[in-house]
């Protein structure tokens, strides 16, 4: 988000502004200077591997040429207890967490020692074949007597799920160096040998080289149920009773000019503690399981299981070692060490052969190939600093969710397998993202997900017959097996808006997609029924009033837990057994009515209950607050206190009591606007735009997903007046650029399904929730580009908009229908009958009548204030006064003071050839006999540069401005608001970098901005300063406003610019500057003027290029200011010069 939009509750998602990635083609890499100032988890976390079911984070390599990476599976899980506040039967005693199965590490020792790294690898990621390279350039021995290189690939295959590998293909072998003259390079990212050796520099050098291979299992976690070598263990988890088999295949071969070997291994059994006598342990039988008393699984007891191991040995290693000695006579050209490995769930698995690594690879990019030939995302800001760096968060976040995609019918965990622990719990609300992005990206996925909900269907009967219900499922919000792993939701208000929410998916599923299987129909409406039944039980009739009301209830807001009357709840309940009933009567006309009475005896319904359905659902008030109008939380939102004073820590539910986060007037998830915005057919836009602006504002966004609703409420309210684009560019920025440094925890999945929303849903204004197809792009100021596709019945629809035109293209199926706009039917299809094929179709953007004066304008920021100069001047003078007592106590020299007339002349007419260099100060400060060198914008406000002074100065007005906080002045404030609402697109630019102070005083008027400029964006694109219009040039683009129809509000415009600049404009309003009037003694010069024949040339024959503003005299209406266009108002005063007087 722009930074001084930021309200005092909300989270930081600043992005920085050096990107951690690049897109190198379809390669993600990192960038040259990433690796010496980010952490190596955030490299870890991005270039992990997986498909849905297995999980491969790789660490990344520091200092030595080793390989390590930890081992997920999805489903794979320990039991951990809970801390029950309340000793109760009904309450669960233990819940899931994610369990990191082993860790995988490939070395190369050299003589024992690790190799050495002279620098840090550069990485990438492939998206065409998800595989993931590091390349250790000048790997050296302690002695530095033998270097080579090592290039590692690791591949998750998307074919075999359970199947990953890698292998590491060491080569260019070369000997000659010696500790004496090893020479190391220069660059900031080498290291030094850590072990080099006093050695005979006269020996014939020679080297062993062992290449090991180690699975490390942790044995406080897993029992050992077989395993006396890398090649087949067998582990079952001690609390949980799940049972993981891993098979593995390691080999080791050297080429050489001549001929090829592979190099026999030696296996070995360690301890931590390095304890050998294991070795002699047999544990190839598999060992006696017992019933297992958990509760989570009924398959193997972990809970009583003997183990052999020592609690005190921690860790278990088994390795396979390949040992080869080189001699300059023995080079090989490469040695290739290949580890491929399966991992399968519940018992031993069958045993299959094991592909080739370049198999695997050639197997990915076929599957990933189909998936891009038909999925577009992009979205390009103007004039990125970084080429394409939004488009790589795009491309990454798809990237991700596909991969998962293969594993859908067995849960999506919150991390994607990036993590353990609870980033391997499925987060149920996310899934309402996961089901929106899936249904309308792969209906056939979305279906799968769905799927794994159905298997979850008989442990939420026992969650609903644990809270009392006679019949029904209740879905947990956090799980893995089916029970709630969050334990605050087991004490707690309940949170059952999951029920809802798969009702919704469910209903957007049949809504978007036509084909669907009779069977799959069945099941899908038994979930449906079975999470709808539950709310007629949960609540109760208030007769006095004749509604019904689901009390005790909480949605997904966090903070927003422990009152009654939730908005979301009531909403989601009411819509979740209305489509219920409409969706039964759909699947009866097509089913017959045989299967839907077998169905409803199956779950022993009769349709009382589903017309029960009905009256539940219309007994549900949704009630808008009279006097707020809008619609509140809870029902005692409005009687809460607002927070007040210093910014909360974020997020708060870790650094607050939970009491003082609910006794305050704050939201988390904004559920009031979720709600709207997934129900968009029961609200009225008005709705949508009041609720807006008054939940933005109390909005936390601890939760990143919150970034992705406000932004497309803010879409759907604004259109191309938004100010959603700095939301999204955060929220998909958020993994990439490790946004809020969680680069530990795992990625953050139900980001990457949210943005998606986001972008479609928002710029797009795709309706969510309706039966026909409406779509309503707009383009939000900064856009260059934004494209999308997505699927509805069996076709897809590509999306491109840009500044002049909205294209739709048919790139699947035979026919796709679609509403555009306000009721413009579009139906595209390949040709039928006599009708030949219409695949695309553009639709202007905006339909401009031309009868207006102008569509844009930009405002200067300094005219808005009417004392903003004088606080300029202040500032200068003291930060020039800090200098000169320096000069004058050094030098023994008087040093004259910046006078206000030396200010005006040099300063505010400063004249720059480029982007801003301080020349105006810099001719002050030559005229004193002082000479600074510009520096950089880095330079601390101690050093002596002109950037140093600037930076002093920058602090110095910020110091002024929080005394005397200056107020924009009132006409231009009703100007402004005039002028947003009239939709007229607004800007504002300065070559200064106070602009995020000033607009912290003045919030009032930062949403009336599309866009702005400050000194340090002016700086990065190198904007030429004063004299030039570059600026303006550049703030009419980002609005999206031709020049010529754009008006500019500059000052002092008398010197130094060129007509033929200023003719690019509608008009420029030359504003008075009270600092003139009121402290200098000036004459202006005539403004400039175009020839008679530039004039004639460009239609503007005796019309001025500049009109003055007196500050008495501003327009405070857009009717205003077209009269002074028109020449009709008396105030205007051009051409000749005008005497400022002190």
């Amino acid at each position: 988000m722009p930074f001084w939009r930021r309200s005092p509750l909300a989270r930081e998602y600043e992005v920085t502004k050096r990107p951690i990635f690049l897109l190198d083609g379809w390669n993600i890499v990192q960038g040259t200077d990433a690796a010496a100032y980010v952490s190596g988890s955030v490299t870890d976390g991005v270039m992990y591997g997986t498909n849905g079911y297995l999980g491969v984070r790789h660490r990344s390599e520091c200092e030595t040429v080793g390989f390590e990476s930890n081992v997920f599976v999805n489903g794979v899980y320990h039991n951990v207890p809970v801390d029950r506040q309340i000793d109760s039967e009904a309450l669960p005693y233990e819940m899931q967490m994610g369990a990191t199965v082993c860790t995988v590490n490939l070395d190369c020792l050299i003589d024992g020692d690790c190799g050495t790294l002279r620098s840090v690898p550069p990485r990438r990621l492939d998206l065409r074949n998800a595989t993931y390279h590091s390349e250790c350039r000048d790997v050296m021995s302690g002695d530095g007597g033998l270097m080579f290189d090592g290039d590692y690939r690791r591949v998750v295959s998307m074919k075999e799920l359970d199947l990953w590998g890698a292998d590491i293909v060491y080569s260019n072998f070369t000997f000659g160096s010696s500790p004496y003259d090893l020479q190391l390079g220069d660059s900031p990212n080498m290291f030094p040998p850590t072990n080099i050796n006093s050695t005979n520099p006269d020996a014939p050098p020679s080297y062993l080289l062992e290449f090991v291979v180690t699975i490390s299992v942790d044995l406080r976690e897993w029992a050992i149920l077989r395993g006396d070598s890398v090649d087949d263990i067998l582990l079952q988890s001690r609390t949980s009773g799940v049972v993981e088999s891993i098979v593995t295949q390691s080999t080791c071969a050297v080429d050489y000019e001549n001929n090829s070997v592979r190099i026999t291994p030696e296996h070995q059994l360690l301890c931590e503690t390095g304890d050998h006598s294991l070795m002699e342990q047999n544990f190839s039988a598999a060992a006696l399981s017992c019933p297992s008393d958990s509760e989570s699984d009924p398959g193997f007891g972990g809970r009583m299981i003997s183990s052999f191991g020592d609690q005190k040995r921690k860790t278990l290693s088994f390795k396979k070692r390949f040992i080869l000695s080189l001699s300059p006579d023995t080079l090989p050209t490469k040695v290739t060490v290949t580890y491929l490995a399966r991992h399968h769930s519940g018992g031993i698995a069958p045993a299959r052969l094991f592909p080739t690594i370049s198999e695997i690879m050639e197997d990915q990019r076929v599957i990933l190939d189909e998936f891009w030939d038909r999925f577009f995302i992009d979205l390009q800001q103007q004039e990125e600093l970084t080429p394409d760096r939004l488009r790589l968060s795009l491309l990454f976040n798809a990237f991700r969710l596909f991969c998962v995609s293969h594993n859908l019918h067995n849960g999506l965990p919150r991390g994607g397998c990036s993590a353990t622990k609870t980033s391997l719990l499925y987060d149920l609300h996310q899934y309402l993202y996961h089901g929106i992005f899936y249904t309308l990206t792969s209906p056939p996925r979305a279906l799968a997900l769905l799927r794994g909900l159905y298997s979850l269907l008989p442990q939420a009967r026992v969650n609903a017959h644990r809270i009392s219900l006679k019949h029904g499922a209740i879905f947990p919000r956090s799980t893995i097996k089916g029970t709630e792993c969050e334990q605050h939701n087991t004490v707690s208000q309940a949170r059952l808006h999951v029920n809802a929410e798969i009702g919704y998916i469910i209903n957007f599923f049949f809504a978007a997609v036509e084909d669907i299987d009779q069977k799959d129909r069945l099941w899908l409406l038994e979930l449906m029924l079975e999470t709808a039944r539950v709310w007629p039980q949960l609540g109760e009739w208030v007769e006095s009033e004749g509604v019904f009301r689901l009390d005790n209830i909480a949605g997904p807001d966090e903070y927003n837990s422990t009152a009654s009357g939730n908005f979301y709840i009531h909403l989601s309940a009411k819509m979740h057994m209305r489509y219920v009933l409409d969706l039964y009567e759909q699947q009866l006309a097509l089913l017959g009515e045989e299967a839907m009475t077998n169905l409803l005896k199956q779950i022993d319904m009769d349709k009382s209950e589903l017309e029960n359905f009905r009256a539940t659902s219309d007994g549900i008030v949704i009630r808008r607050n009279d006097h707020l109008g809008i619609y509140l939380v809870h029902d005692y939102f409005n009687t809460l206190r607002e927070w007040k004073g210093e910014r909360p820590k974020h997020p708060l539910s870790m650094n607050y009591h939970p009491l003082a986060i609910f006794s305050h007037m704050l939201v988390d998830i904004p559920e009031v606007l979720l709600g709207m915005l997934l129900y968009q057919e029961e609200f009225e836009k008005k709705d949508l735009v009041r609720n807006l602006a008054h939940y933005r504002a109390l909005c936390t966004y601890d939760s990143p997903e919150s970034l992705a609703i406000v932004a497309a409420v803010d879409f759907q309210c604004n259109g191309s007046f938004a100010h959603g684009v700095p939301l999204l560019r955060s929220l998909m920025s958020l993994d990439v650029d490790n946004v809020i440094y969680t680069a530990d925890e795992g990625l953050h999945f139900g980001v990457m399904s949210s943005s998606w929303i986001a972008i479609v849903s928002g710029i797009g204004r795709l309706k969510l929730g309706q039966r026909t197809l409406y779509l309503d792009p707009c383009f939000p100021a900064g856009l260059s580009i934004v494209k999308f596709t997505i699927c509805w019945r069996g076709s897809t629809l590509s999306t491109t908009v840009d500044k002049d035109y909205v294209t739709y293209e048919l790139i699947a199926g035979d026919s796709i229908r679609f509403v555009h706009g306000d009721g413009h039917r579009i139906h595209l299809h390949t040709g039928f009958h006599r009708y030949t094929a219409k695949r695309q179709v553009s639709v202007p953007r905006l339909i401009r009548t031309g009868e207006g004066e102008f569509d844009g304008a930009v405002f200067l920021c300094e005219a808005l204030f009417d004392e903003i100069t004088d606080i300029n001047y202040m500032a200068w003078y003291k930060t020039l006064e800090s200098l000169f007592e320096n000069y004058r106590a050094l030098h023994l020299r008087e040093i004259q003071p910046l006078t206000t007339d030396e200010f005006f002349e040099k300063v505010i007419y400063q004249a720059e050839e480029r982007e801003i260099a301080f020349s105006g100060i810099h001719n002050v400060l030559l005229d004193r006999g002082i000479d600074l060198e510009l520096g950089t914008p880095d330079d601390a406000e101690i050093v002596e540069t002109r950037y140093g002074l600037a930076n002093a100065k920058v602090a110095e007005m910020a110091e002024i401005l929080s005394r005397m906080t200056p107020r924009v002045n009132p006409g231009m404030h009703a100007l402004l608001k005039d002028l947003a609402n009239s939709g007229i697109a607004l800007a504002v630019v300065t070559y200064s970098r106070s602009l995020k102070t000033l607009m912290h005083y003045n919030p009032e008027v930062v949403s009336l901005f599309l866009a702005y400029i400050d000194g340090e964006e002016a700086h990065d694109r190198h904007i030429k300063s004063r004299p030039h219009v570059d600026i303006f040039l550049r703030a009419a683009e980002k609005i999206h406003v031709n020049p010529a129809r754009c008006v500019v509000f500059s000052m002092y415009l008398d010197r130094g610019f060129k007509a033929s600049s200023l003719a690019n404009f509608r008009m420029f309003f030359d504003v008075e500057g009270k600092f003139a009037t009121e402290r200098v003694s000036q004459q202006t010069q005539p403004y400039p003027t175009l020839s008679n024949d530039a004039a004639a040339a460009v239609g503007r024959d005796g019309v001025p290029l500049i009109l003055r503003l007196s500050r008495e005299k501003l327009p405070t209406t857009i009717d205003a200011l077209e009269d002074m266009l028109y020449g009709r108002c008396d105030a205007v005063e051009e051409r000749r010069g005008v005497s400022y007087e002190k």
